[in-house]
C-alpha cells in the first residue's frame, strides 16, 4: 500500500500564484474549515502577507470573521462600545465620525488593511483643510479631536482582536497654540459691572468676574443650588443643548464635565443681595407673564421664563461691552478676568484653582502664568522695599 503524501498543517498557510504565469499571488491560512486569503503582487509579497495572517491567528485576532470598514467599525464602536458617554459628549462624537472620519477615503478601508500611512494622510489632509464658507483652516484642535475618535476606536478593535495593533498609536499630529486670554483690567471690570448694574443678568455678570464660572455653568444653576442662608453656591450641572432620541434640540441639565469642576463657593454680601434682588425680580416677571415657561428653575432665563441659548448671551454681552466703550472679547474671557485680578491680589493659587474648579493648581499656573508673574514681580519688589527701609 503506497504512503499517503503529507499535506500541511491545519493553519501552516500557504502561497500559491492563480492563475499560473499571471504574476497574481494569494497568501492563504486555514483556520477549521474557514479560509482566509490575502492578494499580493509577487510571491515575496504574498508570504510577507502569510508570516501578517499567521501571527494575527497566532494573536488571537478573528480572521475568519468579516471585516468591517473603518467607517462602520466607527459607528459600531459608538454602538456598541462607548455606551457609558453622556448625551452631549455622544452627540460630540458622532458628528466628528460623520464630518471628519465617515467623509474620508480611509472611511472605506478594511480594518485589518488600514495602514500607518494612511492615518498620517488623513492628519495631514484636515491640517490643509480650508472651510468653504470661512475660507480658514481646520483649527489644530479640531484635528486633534478628529483624530482621538479615531485613535480611540481602533484601540477599542485592537483589545477585542479586530485587528493586531494600533496604527494610529504612532501619528504625528499638529501642535495647538494655546490662545491668548484677553482679560479686562480692574478699571474695565468696574466699567462693565456699572454698565450691567440695572440689566437683568447683572447677577449673572458679577458671578462670572467674581467666581470665575464657566457660561455652561452660569446657565445651568438652578435656585436648589443656591441656599441663600447659609451663602452656598454648588456648582455640579452646566446647561448644554444636545439632540435627543426624536431628533429634536432641547436644554438638560448635565453634570460638570469633570469631578474637579464640581464645587461648593461661598457668597460675599455683595453678591448675596445681587441674587436676592435678582430672584424678586424673577418672581415678578413671573406673576405677570402669562407666556412664563419656565420648567428647570433655573436662575438665569429669558424674559418668558425660557432657558438661555448661548448664542442669545453672547449677542447681548456684545451690546454690553460696546455700550461701555470695552474691547470686544468673549464672554469666556471674564472667568480669565476673574482669576487674573484674584492672582493680581494675591489670592493663593491653590485657592484660584479651586475656585476655577480646575483638577490641579498647575493648570492654572500654565493658563495664567502672566497674572503669576506679575504678582512675582509685586512681592519681589514689595520685599525689597521693605528690606531697604
Amino acid at each position: 500500500m503506497g504512503r499517503k503524501k503529507k499535506g500541511r498543517a491545519n493553519g501552516e498557510g500557504s502561497v500559491y500564484e492563480y492563475p499560473k504565469g499571471s504574476g497574481i499571488w494569494h497568501a492563504q491560512i486555514t483556520i477549521g474549515w474557514r479560509v482566509k486569503r490575502k492578494r499580493a503582487k509577487s510571491q515575496r509579497q504574498a508570504r510577507e502577507k502569510l508570516q501578517i495572517l499567521q501571527s494575527e491567528r497566532d494573536h488571537g485576532i478573528k480572521l475568519t470573521v468579516a471585516q468591517l470598514t473603518v467607517g462602520d467599525w466607527c459607528k459600531m464602536w459608538l454602538d456598541v462600545h462607548a455606551t457609558h458617554l453622556k448625551l452631549n459628549i455622544r452627540e460630540e462624537y458622532e458628528r466628528i465620525i460623520k464630518r471628519y472620519i465617515l467623509s474620508a477615503p480611509l472611511s472605506k478601508r478594511r480594518l485589518a488593511d488600514l495602514t500607518a500611512t494612511e492615518v498620517q494622510r488623513w492628519v495631514n489632509d484636515l491640517t490643509k483643510h480650508r472651510s468653504k464658507r470661512t475660507g480658514e483652516y481646520l483649527a489644530a484642535q479640531t484635528v486633534r479631536n478628529a483624530y482621538a475618535r479615531l485613535n480611540k476606536a481602533l484601540s477599542v478593535a485592537t483589545k477585542h482582536k479586530y485587528i493586531s495593533e494600533n496604527v494610529a498609536a504612532s501619528v504625528e499630529l499638529p501642535s495647538v497654540q494655546r490662545e491668548k486670554i484677553r482679560p479686562l483690567t480692574f478699571e474695565q471690570t468696574k466699567r462693565l459691572l456699572n454698565e450691567v448694574r440695572d440689566h437683568r443678568w447683572a447677577a449673572l455678570c458679577h458671578l462670572a468676574v467674581n467666581l470665575g464660572l464657566r457660561a455652561a455653568e452660569l446657565l445651568g444653576l438652578t435656585w436648589d443650588d443656591i441656599n441663600l442662608e447659609t451663602r452656598e453656591l454648588q456648582v455640579h450641572r452646566q446647561l448644554k443643548r444636545i439632540q435627543t432620541n426624536d431628533q429634536v434640540k432641547a436644554f438638560v441639565l448635565h453634570t460638570t464635565k469633570t469631578q474637579s469642576s464640581s464645587r461648593t463657593l461661598i457668597l460675599s454680601d455683595d453678591i448675596l443681595k445681587l441674587l436676592q434682588e435678582h430672584r424678586a425680580n424673577q418672581d415678578a416677571e413671573r406673576h405677570s407673564s402669562s407666556e412664563w415657561k419656565d420648567t428647570m428653575n433655573l436662575v438665569f432665563v429669558s424674559q418668558t421664563g425660557a432657558p438661555i441659548h448661548y448664542s442669545c448671551l453672547r449677542a447681548h454681552f456684545k451690546r454690553l461691552l460696546s455700550q461701555a466703550d470695552l474691547p470686544d472679547i468673549r464672554f469666556h474671557e471674564l472667568r480669565h478676568t476673574a482669576a487674573t485680578l484674584m492672582l493680581a491680589d494675591n489670592v493663593p493659587l491653590v485657592t484660584v484653582s479651586k475656585i476655577l474648579g480646575h483638577s490641579s493648581p498647575s493648570i492654572t499656573a500654565t493658563i495664567y502664568a502672566h497674572a503669576l508673574d506679575t504678582s512675582i514681580a509685586k512681592a519681589i519688589a514689595g520685599l525689597s522695599d521693605r528690606l531697604t527701609k
